[in-house]
């Protein structure tokens, strides 16, 4: 007698599989009739050192194309992270250690101790690591369906963050458990946030301006110190750069501090400029949202009435910084935000007069949000195409000299005055 090998493919990204028998054409039951729960926790390590993940496997064959010994399940296959680390595979009652391999489609084939033939059930662990920092821990929560219990394990005394608030907490000991019960079911991957509040240190540099030296403090929490040497060595360029990109000299009377901030310290949002108290900056936030927040130091010279003209303007600086140290990640950048004010003008339509932003920013608010900065730079870089570097950094120059806030009307005027164009287009976005 001749019996044929199933393999089972589960994909905790989008898709569920079986690959075919040899010789034999699946029928139309196979996968839908077998059963796989799995239990899986993760646990962010006190000492700094990693993130450990624990997978427990059940798997149930009740695939009538096996009955009657037509043929087995003898392998698992499952999408781990790519930075996913020490995999350990093995049976828990018999201390049998899986073998394992990494496909070139990305997943791992898990080698079964036994062939799995119909009615039989089957359970194993697959433990890794993901790696983190010495006092902060991101990471996303990566599974499909609804047949998966999630546990998270961080210190008690860690601040975090979940982007899904559908958990229930529990306490054991030093650590605190958010555990999302079998049932919810997983689409996206969710963020998590864990931060280990130490004590605060600090790194200074000056870097000389064309009018003025600027004193840089990052103040950073103990052993993130290549997170605070980015920072402090990113923030000197784009400051020089900013100045050349508006045409006028950096226009604050202060020198500026980053903060490396946790969520709660900005309010949901990646960075949180809060003037001469310095820019709290989220430690997972982007080269583009510091630029960004130091951008604002020339935009409110400006004196904006409506928060439009503040943002818009923030991130067309922010794009023509990254123009000139990473023009890949500035042309994907302006792309993307035009697409997102595409894609959701018909949903939310809000006219820019009217926008503002939320006080914080969470996974309710967050696409509204999205497209009203996606809408502002829109119609910012539409003029700034139309009137060209040279103009627009005469009519910021201008604005900048005003005086007195400067609401839509007088925006439109210097910028028509400047150019000698029509720019009455922009009306249709407010």
């Amino acid at each position: 007698m001749r019996y044929y090998e199933k393999r089972l493919l589960r994909s905790i990204f989008l898709f569920l599989t079986v690959l075919s028998i040899v010789y034999v054409s699946p029928v139309s039951c196979g996968w839908n009739q077998t059963i796989t729960d799995i239990d899986v926790t993760y646990e962010v390590s006190p000492d700094g050192k990693n993130i450990h993940v624990l997978r427990q496997v059940t798997f149930e064959n009740n695939d009538e194309d096996t009955r009657f010994w037509r043929g087995y399940y003898s392998s698992f296959n499952y999408y781990l992270p790519a930075n996913a680390k020490n995999i350990y595979a093995y049976e828990k009652e018999d201390g049998n250690t899986l073998t394992w391999s990494l496909t070139a489609e990305g997943y791992y084939t898990f080698s079964l101790s036994k062939k799995l033939w119909y009615g039989d059930r089957y359970v194993f662990y697959i433990e890794y690591d993901l790696p983190r920092n010495s006092n902060t821990a991101v990471f996303s929560i990566v599974e499909y369906g609804n047949r998966t219990q999630v546990i998270l394990r961080t210190p008690q005394s860690y601040e975090t963050d979940i982007e899904r608030k559908d958990y229930h907490m529990l306490e054991q000991g030093e650590f605190t458990e958010f555990v999302f019960p079998r049932g919810a079911t997983w689409k996206n991957p969710c963020q998590v946030t864990c931060v280990n509040h130490t004590n605060m240190q600090e790194i200074k540099s000056v870097v000389r301006l064309s009018e003025k030296d600027v004193g840089v403090t990052v103040r950073f929490w103990e052993g993130e110190d290549a997170w605070s040497t980015h920072i402090l060595n990113t923030t000197m360029q784009s400051l020089l750069l900013l100045e050349n990109v508006t045409g006028f000299p950096y226009p604050a009377r202060y020198n500026i501090t980053i903060v490396q901030a946790s969520v709660e310290d900005t309010q949901g949002y990646g960075g949180f400029n809060q003037g001469s108290k310095g820019i709290y900056l989220l430690h997972t936030s982007s080269d583009a949202i510091l630029i960004h927040e130091l951008a604002h130091y020339w935009t409110r010279e400006c004196h904006f009435s409506h928060i439009w003209m503040d943002e818009g303007h923030a991130d067309l600086y922010t794009y023509l910084v990254l123009e000139r140290t990473k023009p890949d990640i500035a042309e994907k950048r302006k792309d993307k935000t035009l697409e997102t004010y595409q894609k959701l003008e018909r949903k939310y339509d809000i006219p820019l007069s009217t926008w503002d932003t939320a006080d914080n920013f969470d996974s309710t608010n967050g696409e509204a949000i999205q497209f009203g900065y996606s809408k502002a730079f829109t119609a910012i870089y539409l003029v700034y195409e139309d009137l060209g570097p040279e103009t627009m950094q005469t009519g910021w120059q201008c604005l900048s000299e005003h005086g007195c806030t400067v609401d839509e009307q007088s925006f439109i005027s210097v910028m028509e005055e400047t150019s000698g164009k029509d720019i009455g287009y922009i009306e249709e976005y407010l």
